[in-house]
């Protein structure tokens, strides 16, 4: 299966390695401008494309037909070609919102508030109105040069300012919105961005788009990957210290909604202490032991997202366990990003002392072991990526 991005500037984009968490189909960003976008999006020959800034209005005009879903909205993120050639919009923005909309209400207790504003007026900002008005009473549209309402109780910001390579860029000062209780930036590089970063300085719940970004995509391998047919395996998150695991499982979870489960809190939790206490006390092959088991256990049920520790696949019989109950995505980052991450956790009884060194050491050791696995993904979410 082919499949791709439609933008004007797609720099930012990491859309290549989100679809690689749930399938091995060829994904590709193409950079079109406007002249371009009719002739490449009915002779792209893709099973299926992703549409982003700025075309999503102008693709809805050039589909042969369009979801229920998507003739409301007016917008289009998905066009699927159909067995005859012709060619079907569709809109997971929707459900990718709808995803990040709930997964910060649940994480911060809040419900969603009567009043809501929405900055922008293309087809994401268009797209975001239309969940808030099946959830809210009143919804304002607020285009540029305006500035929502003082009794806004969620701001989303739909619009690109924000996004690389203005990581500085700001639509507006959320100090100014006391009544603002939450607070959504569609944009996803940098993650976090500066509004939500300043948002949560304010003690407001606040989320970037990844979690957006991940559930319209996973909603678009749903719709037209042959393999989302099969009956739904785990997908175990895997890779070095600090490379994301756990931050990747949780939003993968939040867009899927797929239960999570996280081996070390799993074992913290059977154990009744912590990990560093199980290395320190009982040793690191006492420690091993506890984790195949616990993987043992998780793995008979299915259907989960599972962000395993970072030797967890290092015995042979735990590898064949996950590899053979679901799919393995490992996660792979800098050295130099791997190091500052850790050197902000004390929790890393591996890495204890000398960080630098330790780190340099495990990486070399386990080099050949995280090299063998076939599917990898670069976590450049706290990188800005050009």
């Amino acid at each position: 299966m082919k499949a791709g991005l439609l933008g004007r500037r797609l720099g930012h984009s990491l859309s290549p390695q989100i679809h690689r968490f749930f399938g091995d189909y060829d994904y590709r960003l193409y950079e079109r401008e406007p002249e371009d976008v009719a002739d490449f999006v009915r002779g792209s020959g893709l099973d299926f494309l992703n549409v982003t800034i700025p075309y999503k209005q102008t693709v809805a005009q050039i589909c042969d037909e369009l979801t229920p879903l998507a003739e409301r909205l007016g917008n289009v993120n998905l066009v699927t070609r159909l067995p005859d050639g012709r060619l079907r919009g569709d809109n997971t923005d929707y459900f990718g919102f709808s995803q990040l909309l709930d997964s910060v209400c649940a994480a911060s207790g809040k419900s969603v508030p009567r009043r809501a504003a929405v900055l922008g007026a293309g087809g994401a900002a268009l797209t975001a109105k239309a969940v808030l008005e099946d959830r809210c009473e009143e919804v304002a549209l607020v285009r540029r040069g305006e500035l929502p309402p003082q009794d806004a109780g969620i701001i989303v910001n739909a619009t690109p300012v924000g996004m690389f390579p203005d990581v500085d860029g700001r639509r507006i000062d959320i100090s100014r919105f006391p009544a603002c209780e939450i607070v959504l930036d569609l944009v996803y590089n940098p993650s976090p961005t500066r509004l939500v970063r300043e948002a949560r300085a304010y003690g407001k719940a606040a989320e970037d788009g990844m979690v957006m970004l991940v559930a319209q995509a996973y909603r678009a391998f749903r719709l037209t990957s042959p393999d989302a047919s099969t009956p739904e395996g785990n997908l175990y998150i895997y890779g070095p210290p600090a490379s994301g695991k756990t931050t990747w499982a949780r939003r993968i979870a939040s867009a899927t909604g797929m239960p999570l489960v996280d081996i070390d809190a799993e074992i913290v939790r059977e154990e009744g202490r912590p990990i560093a206490d199980i290395f320190a006390t009982d040793g690191e092959a006492a420690f091993r032991r506890i984790e195949k088991a616990t993987l043992a256990r998780v793995a008979a049920s299915r259907g989960q997202v599972v962000a395993l520790g970072g030797g967890a696949l290092l015995d042979g019989e735990s590898r064949s366990l996950a590899e053979t109950t679901g799919r393995v995505v490992l996660l792979e980052c800098p050295e130099e990003e791997l190091l500052r991450r850790a050197a902000a956790s004390s929790d890393r009884p591996l890495l204890a002392g000398d960080k630098a060194k330790r780190l340099a050491a495990l990486l070399a050791s386990r080099r050949e072991h995280y090299d063998s696995f076939s599917v990898k993904i670069v976590d450049m979410t706290s990188i800005t990526k050009a």
